[in-house]
């Protein structure tokens, strides 16, 4: 496969952006300056009529080198078919390749200097002592989809995404990715990556609904070994300590994934209209990181015993499969015209390759899968307004955007004007012209308003178990 080599993100925040004078010219051969779609009730104007809802389905850390023998092999249906009627190829991905940072920059349009979240953590002092502090929503310096969305009257969900516990109100639902802690310390007491806990505030807006979500995760709970041996099967041998180790680190990503799962296919049985809808599942990242030598042996200095290899060595592939299936499952819930995007916030390989990986190990050194040279992403757009391939063929992959383009692609798709301060460009290459000709490309300064801005302080709130939620970022390296 061939690969674009992504760019740094020094570079990246003065490479990505496109001439203006290109786009206005664009605009102004292809718009009906009568009816531009930016025009919404926020206003005066008419709202985008019969305009087709979106999925946003982010899929962590999802490598084409793993999707593509899986693919060959018929078991990615779904992506194989949404990949024949769309288009697809690589996503630029960012450095450093931080999950917070990533997934609000795809949220935002906007680079880390400009959006604020640039970490899992910031450095504080209290007392003359110096403290880790675990980003919020508050610490957020610009408005993401959810919130410009929701000022053009849209309805917009968002299930599971970094950096919204506490939750804001939005013309929508919003379920929060509250902060995480590692469940070895005690179960009973943490709160667990993508999970919620019965008795904190803000987890899910409107207020009324946090009940109903609660249900939905002691449902999960209830049957959650049941889900995984689904999932991955029983292992056929038994577990050596140090798998044991990587099992236990990466099971409470399936409570996580299958929580959010069951809020948007709850969402979606409802059946009423809506514009968009985002969910984040994180498993296909969490596995790559703990399992990648089972995967691939061969890459590695020592290699797992073969009884290991066969307990996980199918582990990353079985993932990749749920998710698969899960996709497939949302898409046939939501609205037959919908246009549906999945994304991936960078690639996979192999890391610490000469490593003995044993328990005594430091967080950083036992994990096998990684991306710190921020290998491109996984991208996948299908339905109405994007073009078509008429492939499922990868053997010459190319680069269709950034992780700042994101944005700006779905607000043209959703008839939003685009902020003149966002990093981001439309992806032109995978929208249809016809698209382009009906809405045109608009601008206005930015989305951010004083009132908005002025209430992120109340958000600016520590982390629930910040000190459970640390330890489980240590856990997977991202911080010593």
């Amino acid at each position: 496969m061939k690969r674009t080599q992504p760019q740094q993100l020094s570079t990246h925040e003065t490479a990505a952006l496109e001439p203006r004078f290109a786009v206005i010219i664009l605009s102004a051969l292809l718009a009906l300056t009568a009816v531009l779609a930016g025009c919404s009730k926020k206003d005066g104007g008419a709202e985008p009529a019969g305009r087709p809802p979106v999925l946003l389905i982010a899929v962590d850390g999802v490598e084409w080198n793993v999707v593509k023998p899986l693919l060959e092999n018929g078991k990615l249906p779904v992506m194989e078919g949404l990949m024949k009627r769309g288009m697809y190829g690589y996503i630029e991905s960012m450095r450093p390749t931080y999950s917070p940072l990533i997934w609000t920059s795809v949220a935002t349009g906007k680079t880390p200097t400009k959006h604020g979240i640039n970490h899992f953590v910031y450095e504080d002092f209290e007392d003359g002592v110096k403290q880790r502090r675990y980003f919020t929503s508050g610490h957020r310096k610009t408005k993401a989809f959810w919130n410009i969305l929701s000022d053009y009257d849209q309805v917009v969900h968002s299930v599971g995404w970094w950096m919204t516990y506490p939750v804001e109100p939005i013309n929508g639902i919003m379920v929060s990715q509250t902060n995480t802690a590692d469940v070895l310390v005690d179960p009973r007491e943490a709160l667990w990556k993508g999970a919620l806990l019965k008795g904190v505030e803000d987890q899910v807006y409107p207020r009324d609904f946090q009940n109903h979500v609660m249900d939905i995760l002691e449902d999960v709970d209830e049957s959650l070994e049941d889900i995984a041996d689904n999932i991955f099967g029983r292992p056929p041998h038994p577990l050596n300590q140090f798998s044991r180790l990587m099992w236990d680190k990466a099971a409470w990503a399936v409570r996580a994934d299958v929580t959010y799962e069951r809020v948007v296919k709850d969402i979606l049985s409802k059946d009423k209209p809506f514009d968009m809808l985002a969910v984040y599942f994180g498993l296909t990242d969490i596995v790559g990181h703990r399992f990648w030598r089972y995967s691939y042996p061969g890459e590695f200095k020592f290699k797992p015993d073969i009884n290991q290899i066969e307990n996980f060595g199918e582990t990353i592939d079985k993932a990749y499969i749920y998710a698969d299936r899960v996709i497939g499952e949302i898409v046939a819930m939501a609205p037959k015209d919908a246009t549906i995007i999945i994304m991936s916030d960078h690639g996979m390989h192999a890391i610490n390759k000469r490593r003995p990986y044993t328990p005594a190990d430091s967080p950083l050194y036992q994990n096998s899968g990684g991306h710190p040279d921020a290998p491109p992403g996984f991208f996948i757009a299908s339905g109405t307004g994007i073009q078509t391939s008429g492939t499922s063929d990868m053997s010459s992959l190319t680069t269709v955007g950034t992780m700042v383009d994101v944005l700006p692609t779905l607000l043209v798709l959703r008839g939003i004007p685009l902020g003149e301060d966002m990093d981001g460009s439309p992806m032109r290459s995978i929208l249809e012209l016809d698209l382009l000709a009906e809405t045109g490309i608009e601008y206005v300064p930015t989305h951010d308003t004083e009132k908005w801005l002025a209430g992120r302080h109340k958000r600016q709130r520590d982390a629930v178990n910040q000190t459970e939620r640390l330890e489980q970022l240590r856990s997977l390296g991202y911080i010593k």
